[in-house]
């Protein structure tokens, strides 16, 4: 008798599992709380159901559960092992499917729809791109970013969007792959980011490229789209850009303008100064160092920019005497009057320079580029370089 009872048994579970898997099945399980039984059968489903957007919407809520279910279990033992540790992956494909296949496509009662469901699988994703990426495993890690970006975009969640593909922008730079570098800075851009860098890093690769014409356009942009209170690296990069295409003017004008902007910040003067000491504005960057170092008499930036302005000014001085020693207009000793007229007034800006670079040395010894220009202006001086200047500098070399 209880032999014919276990056959009994196997015949009808094997009548059972012949009857074909639904979607309704499916669903009754989820619903149930049997997980590994609606994994089993959505995966019988799927087959010849490759176009319905139900069939994936219902993939996408098994397979988010699968994941729920392995992330609960792995929080009560650390050493339990899924069997299926890219459920989170298949989900966010499936209602991803889903919903291009039938963009108004209703889920079922206690199921998610594709766009929340998509939501739901951003963040894992996106954790799992970061270890991926400690891991250097960069294709990956690309690969889980764009994944959590699109989500994020779908969700309507520009700045989680853009912050991940910020992420994806830098792995194709550590890669070298310029090309899907750029387009990625530019999605950055398109969806928003908050803060200043991909403006400044898409600016960066289109002055490598020589194309001022978009240099001035992303600054532009940026300055459209990035908070005011986190514009001042913007508006330096501004000022390069002036000074790159011959604006003098506007270099001029727009120092004057965040000079009275920024007038009680001694770090974002100092930015100003150096880019005019750069443009050869030596009077002017000493009036905005000067400003500088009411604020801030130590700033080690500020001054190194006023070391610098002298220093420069000094260089300048020197290309001319250079060219007048080269040149054939007027008499030898017309052009010898004028070379010691140059000479004297060079002395005093070197001893300027000097003076101001041994502050910073005296405020910051491991300044490596105030360690080679004190060290220069102490040759041209005449002066003794001491051995601990010498070894920092031969440092650099090395």
């Amino acid at each position: 008798m209880k032999k014919i009872f276990v056959l009994t048994l196997i015949a009808f579970m094997a009548i059972s599992s012949a009857f074909p898997q639904t979607i309704e099945d499916v669903w009754m399980n989820l619903r149930n709380k049997s997980v590994g039984k609606a994994r089993k059968a959505i995966d019988v489903v799927m087959v010849g159901n490759e176009n319905n957007a139900d069939a994936w919407l219902m993939k996408g809520n098994t397979y988010l559960q699968v994941y729920q279910q392995d992330a609960e279990r792995i929080a009560k033992d650390p050493t339990y092992v899924s069997r299926t540790p890219d459920a989170i992956v298949i989900a966010n494909e499936a209602f991803y499917k889903a919903i291009t296949l039938d963009s108004k496509i209703e889920p079922r009662t206690g199921m998610l729809d594709p766009i929340s469901g998509q939501a739901l699988c951003a963040e894992p994703i996106y954790n799992m791109g970061e270890k991926a990426m400690n891991n250097k495993d960069y294709d990956n890690a690309i690969k889980y970013f764009e994944l959590a970006a699109r989500d994020f975009k779908l969700a309507k969640q520009n700045t989680n969007a853009a912050i991940t593909s910020y992420q994806v922008a830098t792995l194709y730079k550590t890669k070298g792959d310029k090309d899907n570098y750029a387009k990625a800075l530019k999605e950055v851009v398109k969806l928003g980011y908050p803060g200043a860098e991909p403006y400044l890093d898409l600016y960066d690769f289109y002055k490598e490229e020589n194309d001022t014409v978009n240099c001035g356009k992303i600054l532009k942009t940026a300055l459209k789209s990035v908070p005011a209170d986190k514009q001042a690296d913007i508006e330096s990069y501004e000022l390069e850009y002036f000074a790159m295409t011959g604006q003098m003017d506007k270099l001029n004008s727009t120092c004057d303008a965040l000079v009275e902007k920024y007038a009680t910040s001694a770090p974002v003067l100092a930015m100003i100064a150096n880019h005019l000491v750069n443009a050869s504005e030596y009077e002017k960057a000493e009036g905005v160092i000067k400003k500088g170092l009411a604020i801030d008499e130590n700033n080690a930036n500020l001054n190194f920019q006023m070391a610098s302005r002298y220093f420069f000014e000094a260089i300048v001085n020197q290309d001319q005497q250079d060219a007048l020693m080269k040149s054939k207009e007027g008499s030898y000793s017309e052009r010898a009057e004028k070379i010691n007229e140059l000479k004297a007034a060079q002395k005093p800006m070197l001893e300027a320079a000097h003076e101001w670079s041994e502050k910073v040395y005296k405020l910051n010894p491991n300044d490596a580029q105030n360690n080679v220009m004190l060290s220069q202006i102490k040759a041209k001086l005449l002066l003794p370089i001491p051995e601990e200047l010498k070894a920092k500098v031969d440092s650099y070399r090395q």
